[in-house]
């Protein structure tokens, strides 16, 4: 028989092992009413995700979806670490480099704010003429860039739909 200790300190091991073992969430088919036009999966995503980046983000799956319709753009992206705690860190890496100014591709992310919405804590931030929200969701990150008229419900779609 095991010493009742010890279960306690299994426990823990075995709630990270098992959430690492979740699946990763399924790319929506719409979001804001905009149909999905493509996406990439895996590596594929993995490699679009490290390049917008500039660096490579120790993750272990993702996606990264595409909306669009009658010129209206949603990108929806989503990388899953190997465990919450990584991801964790990860996305307060993010929001520091966004609260620094730290440049992306073309420009810089402002007006970073945060808050609570449905046992999240949600980020938004402007940039490229769209609007970004950003949050974690165990070891997944999810960042929504999309077009200030669709940008509300696509907010509402994927906190609803990725988790």
């Amino acid at each position: 028989m095991i010493p009742r200790t010890r279960h306690i300190r299994i426990l823990p091991l075995l709630a990270l092992l098992l959430a690492a073992c979740a699946a990763p969430p399924a790319i929506p088919p719409a979001l804001g009413g905009l149909p999905r036009t493509h996406a990439l999966q895996g590596d594929d995503a993995l490699r679009e995700i490290n390049r917008l980046h500039g660096k490579s983000i120790p993750s272990r799956d993702g996606f990264v979806a595409h909306y669009e319709r009658d010129g209206a753009v949603a990108m929806l992206y989503v990388s899953r670490a190997y465990l919450s705690p990584i991801a964790r860190w990860q996305l307060s890496r993010m929001v520091s480099g966004i609260e620094r100014g730290a440049a992306n591709a073309e420009g810089r992310f402002t007006h970073l704010k945060a808050r609570g919405q449905d046992g999240l804590t949600l980020y938004s931030a402007l940039g490229l003429g769209q609007i970004h929200y950003f949050y974690r969701s165990g070891a997944a990150i999810v960042w929504l860039a999309a077009d200030p008229t669709v940008a509300r419900q696509a907010l509402v779609d994927t906190v609803r739909l990725v988790r």
